[in-house]
């Protein structure tokens, strides 16, 4: 659309090009999956599911799907979801949401297994897989990123001068977390231009100049735009319940606006869509809940794969029981939602601020702004809504879990930020979220496979150090995915200190020596920690030795600093207070934590030794025999 009073597109379908093109340029040049380090995260479910739709037309798990796997996937498809199906044999009401259960029992042959994941990402996807292969993932999530710039430059570009529109569209899309998963076979991109696309079906009709009179624009104005939202959202729903909140901002503002036509039909429609699919998933494997029991995950080992092997060699993880003791336990749920509040901003793993800086710079335009439209504030109202259902309902894994990077849980709700948006005149806030986003996630976006399989190593170093980590999400942290540098039991020496946890959340600290009660610092580098205890103790004990350097070393613990300066081969003994522990209480009894960093300048790299062997190559800063007190 171009010429007077139209908003000219021809920038934002080049810029769209220009990103897909490259996307699936990469897709192609990829090697799938051991280019991309392999399967991580859920990916194995939607890996096989997209394959049995593409291959097999159906949903059903056989011994056909293990073996087509094989092909690429050498060990298997280590973490795939699987449920048992399930005969229909009634349904009755309920008090409790979803207001209704289905009377069932399991299907008595038990070659017949379903995947636990929804099924809607992986039928969108198996086109693409059908012809191109697994690639077809990564070419199908290239094509929504390339469709969510145009649509974003759109919106914008009704509202503000073209080239602003260009650059605040690049920045919300590409300087965010979202094209790191653009690279995985997972929902999260599909969730993200489902959101984007329903916004702005709704509100272009809001914004777009009146003169505006090209087919596309009058289609957009009218009533079949916002059905076909709903339709998005629906769809969006059924992928991942809380999405479904999207839809409410819609009906408030049709609502408010008295045109109950519209409200009805939103409403209505999106209803109907999640429902449908929900139909769907009770029709083929007899549970509306896909992640419902019985649901077991593999690994190693998997179902078919020799006659002895069934359903049973799978360890159980069924979503379908109340977690209401856990979530609003009166001991941790007051101090869950404020640190969970703040990690939602400024996390150091999943905050707004490092991994969706535009959705911030959004905010902060529009509550800047004079222009600020009504229906902006629902969307604030709804962003919120959505935010606080996550911290509240999964406080302990509410950004996704240890494989993820950044809040992959906000992406749903992500691509209605863009909507908040007021008209933006100057050139420089628009180059803001990209300044913003660019330091933060910059590598990330330039790398996404690497830092798709180690989630944990953006944070070890740069700016995201100066942000807090996220405590409530101790055993679900990125470095989770490192093994050899978390849980590691010290003290307990024989001396009455207890046992206690160090996870390491850098590579400045080496691994616990031979004597398995010391660690060394690496030289000039300042290492990061967790200690994690049974109970809130008082002190810490911290006794240093250095090598044939001198080093200079500041021990800081929940935030004060203790300097020790120690000269070559000297010792030191330090004694600190521990001060508040941060109480951890997931399903075990309540642990505590404590954030320790440890700096040291100065080092040295021991002499190879006179036989030639590798010797120690480390660059050795201080050796510190953590223990803990009362």
């Amino acid at each position: 659309m171009s010429g007077p009073g139209r908003t000219p597109m021809t920038p934002g379908w080049i810029a769209a090009a220009i990103v897909a093109v490259v996307y699936i340029g990469i897709a192609f040049h990829v090697d799938i999956p051991r280019g991309t380090g392999g399967l991580h995260s859920d990916e194995a479910t939607y890996y096989l599911m997209a394959h049995s739709l593409a291959s097999d037309g159906d949903l059903a798990y056989r011994a056909e799907d293990l073996a087509r796997s094989r092909r690429e996937l050498p060990d298997g498809p280590s973490g795939v979801f699987l449920k048992q199906g399930s005969d229909v044999d009634g349904v009755r009401l309920t008090s409790r949401p979803p207001f209704v259960e289905l009377e069932r029992h399991l299907d008595p042959d038990p070659t017949r297994l379903y995947f636990g994941k929804a099924f809607i990402y992986p039928a969108f996807a198996a086109p693409f897989v059908r012809v191109f292969g697994t690639r077809g993932f990564l070419i199908f999530n290239a094509i929504l990123l390339g469709l969510s710039i145009a649509a974003a430059y759109a919106f914008l570009a009704a509202r503000s001068r073209p080239s602003v529109a260009l650059v605040l569209a690049g920045a919300f899309v590409m300087a965010s977390v979202v094209p790191v998963y653009a690279q995985w076979m997972m929902p999260e991109i599909f969730n993200f231009a489902l959101g984007l696309f329903a916004y702005f079906l709704w509100t272009y009709k809001l914004v777009a100049p009146a003169r505006t009179d090209t087919r596309c624009a009058r289609w957009l104005r009218g009533p079949w735009s916002d059905a076909a939202a709903a339709v998005l959202i629906g769809i969006a729903t059924f992928s991942k319940v809380t999405n479904g909140l999207l839809v409410v901002p819609m009906i408030l503002w049709w609502l408010w606006r008295r045109d109950w036509r519209r409200t009805a039909a939103v409403a209505l429609v999106s209803g109907a869509v999640a429902i449908g699919l929900f139909g769907v998933n009770v029709a083929v494997s007899g549970d509306w809940n896909y992640q419902g029991p019985p649901r077991n995950t593999f690994y190693g080992h998997y179902p078919f794969e020799t006659p002895d092997r069934g359903f049973d060699v799978g360890a159980e993880r069924a979503r379908g029981t109340s977690l209401i003791d856990v979530i609003f336990d009166r001991e941790v749920f007051w101090t869950n939602l404020r640190a969970n509040a703040e990690y939602f901003v400024v996390g150091r793993y999943s905050g707004l601020l490092p991994y969706f800086a535009p959705s911030l710079v959004a905010l902060a335009a529009f509550l800047l702004s004079r222009r600020r439209a009504a229906w902006q504030w629902l969307i604030v109202g709804m962003v919120g809504v959505h935010a606080l259902a996550f911290i509240i309902t999964q406080p302990y894994t509410y950004f996704g879990s240890g494989g993820s990077v950044g809040d992959r849980y906000f992406m749903g709700a992500y691509g209605a930020c863009l909507f908040l948006f007021p008209p933006v005149d100057a050139i420089a806030v628009a180059i803001v979220p990209w300044v913003v986003g660019g330091l933060f996630v910059g590598k990330i976006v330039l790398h996404p496979f690497v830092s798709s399989v180690r989630p944990a190593d953006a944070a070890k170093r740069g700016p995201l150090r100066l942000l807090p980590v996220e405590l409530t999400n101790v055993n679900d942290l990125p470095i989770m995915t490192e093994a050899d540098r978390v849980r590691i039991w010290y003290g307990d020496t024989g001396e009455g200190d207890p046992g206690f946890q160090i996870y390491y959340l850098d590579d400045n600290s080496y691994l616990p020596e031979a004597d398995r009660k010391s660690f060394w610092i690496r030289g000039d580098a300042r290492a990061e920690m967790l200690f994690k205890a049974t109970e809130p103790f008082g002190h810490a004990r911290f006794q240093l030795s250095t090598g044939a350097s001198a080093a200079d070393v500041v021990i800081r613990v929940n935030g004060h600093d203790t300097h020790v300066a120690l000269g070559a081969n000297g010792t030191a003994d330090v004694r600190l207070p521990l001060g508040p522990a941060f109480p951890y209480k997931r399903y075990e009894a309540a642990t505590y934590v404590w954030v320790v960093s440890i700096r040291c300048r100065g080092g040295f790299t021991p002499p190879k030794p006179a036989d030639g062997s590798p010797g120690d190559a480390r660059y050795l800063g201080v050796r510190v025999r953590p223990t803990i007190h009362p």
